[in-house]
């Protein structure tokens, strides 16, 4: 019996001789995952051996002239186990590491993990329980660590750092706003600074319209679409006009004031657009007096070039994505202040945005599905682009503007100028979803 003879003797004997044999064989039981080990006591979890119960799978065989063999069988109390190897399991475990992926090109990086490891709970056990019934766990228990399947993210303060490296890294001035739609964690580089609104501003010229007006014409919603979709200028000031009540440049004038009032009881500074797209003729014809902010260097440094009547910060530009969302979602200042809206009508906005035709920047930087609501701009020495990223592993608002002054040259490439979006916009999808770079399947037994 476990090993033990014990023919020839009574039963009192043969208990006698178990109990002194099988004292030795309950020893701690030692866990070993990785570099770490845990003891676990056998007062712990009761482990034991029950001489009596030995005896008797032995019983059948007296009197007879069969011998039998019995094997050692411990018992133990299997809720207490499973508390220590759940604790096992917690403090064994590998979490993933984050770190950062670079390429030749100075701006260009990307987030990467590689996953954290952890035991099987469940096979694990069976493993420890089966050893432990047969007394075979007096030698040290090698459990495998197995590669686990959460994804995590990049830390705000890491997510910064980058952020940072890469805006001084430009040779000019960038600047970054993100929020987080689901926590209100923001992170802000440059994000203050001041640069040509450009056509980014297009999304505040159709919150204004959707504050003004109940419902559209056909014409109306064609030129929404035609300023949201291809970034047309003549389009988007029919918007400012029908907002003002009427058409033609006069109206626009006007709507462009009413939206920058708006924007300015909105709280958004620096943030407006004084004149109409492309009405330089028209004021110089006409001897236009129109509104001008206060002359450059404004807001905080880093400074661009803005002129007076066409700024945007990415701060600024951010919340209005965050105010849109929050109305779709109804709740929010939007739906505070203004009567006509709702939340399926800011519902619309976003779904119109969504439609947007630029791919050659914020969206350059993602993988292809990905749901983007935004609003691009670009003039000579600024480009721009800002709205809702909608990843798998959460949902942004992400603004990003990159300045370079001009020197001798007439204008900066789109390929120089939105290429640094596309790095940027990586950066921040990666640090929602970072690449995977070790999809190793098979664990690491110690």
């Amino acid at each position: 019996v476990a090993g033990v003879p014990i023919g020839g003797l009574t039963v009192a004997e043969a208990e006698a001789a178990l109990s002194s044999a099988l004292s030795a064989r309950v020893t701690p039981l030692r866990l070993v995952a990785g570099a770490y080990t845990q003891t676990i006591e056998p007062t712990a979890i009761n482990l034991h051996a029950d001489p009596a119960a030995l005896l008797a799978a032995a019983a059948p065989a007296l009197g007879s002239s069969t011998p039998v063999r019995v094997p050692l069988q411990l018992s133990f109390d299997e809720t207490a186990l499973r508390e220590q190897m759940t604790t096992f399991a917690a403090e064994s475990a590998l979490p993933p590491q984050v770190t950062v992926i670079t390429s030749t090109d100075v701006l260009s990086r990307s987030f990467a993990y590689i996953p954290g490891r952890a035991i099987d709970l469940d096979r694990s056990l069976e493993i420890v329980s089966g050893l432990l019934r047969r007394g075979r766990a007096t030698e040290p228990i090698a459990l495998t660590l197995w590669p686990t399947t959460e994804q995590p993210r990049a830390s705000l303060e890491q997510l910064t750092t980058q952020l940072e490296e890469m805006a001084e890294a430009w040779d000019g001035v960038a600047g970054v706003y993100l929020y987080d739609l689901a926590t209100g964690a923001e992170v802000a580089v440059n994000a203050r600074s001041v640069f040509p609104g450009a056509s980014t501003i297009k999304t505040a010229i159709m919150l204004y319209a959707y504050t003004k007006l109940e419902t559209f014409t056909e014409r109306q919603w064609r030129r929404m679409r035609l300023m949201i979709i291809e970034s047309d200028n003549l389009a988007a000031n029919d918007i400012l006009a029908a907002g003002a009540g009427g058409t033609g440049t006069d109206l626009a004038f006007r709507g462009a004031e009413e939206m920058s009032d708006m924007l300015a009881d909105l709280g958004l500074e620096y943030l407006y657009l004084y004149v109409p797209y492309e009405s330089t003729d028209y004021i110089r014809l006409y001897n236009v007096r129109y509104r001008c902010g206060p002359r450059d260097p404004v807001g905080e440094p880093p400074y661009t070039e803005t002129g007076c009547a066409l700024r945007a910060t990415p701060y600024a530009i951010g919340q209005i994505y965050r105010m849109i969302d929050e109305c779709a979602r109804g709740e929010g200042v939007l739906l505070e202040k203004f009567e006509l809206l709702n939340p399926d009508r800011c519902q619309e906005m976003l779904d119109l945005l969504a439609e947007n035709g630029d791919n050659s920047r914020m969206v350059a930087g993602l993988p292809e599905g990905v749901r983007v609501e935004h609003k691009s701009g670009w003039i000579d020495n600024t480009q721009a682009d800002a709205g809702i990223v909608r990843s798998p592993g959460g949902d942004y608002v992400l603004a990003v503007y990159v300045y370079k002054p001009l020197g001798d040259r007439a204008a900066w490439p789109d390929s120089l100028l939105g290429g640094a979006i596309a790095d940027f916009s990586r950066l921040v999808y990666t640090a929602y979803n970072p690449i995977q770079i070790d999809p190793a399947s098979q664990g690491d037994t110690p």
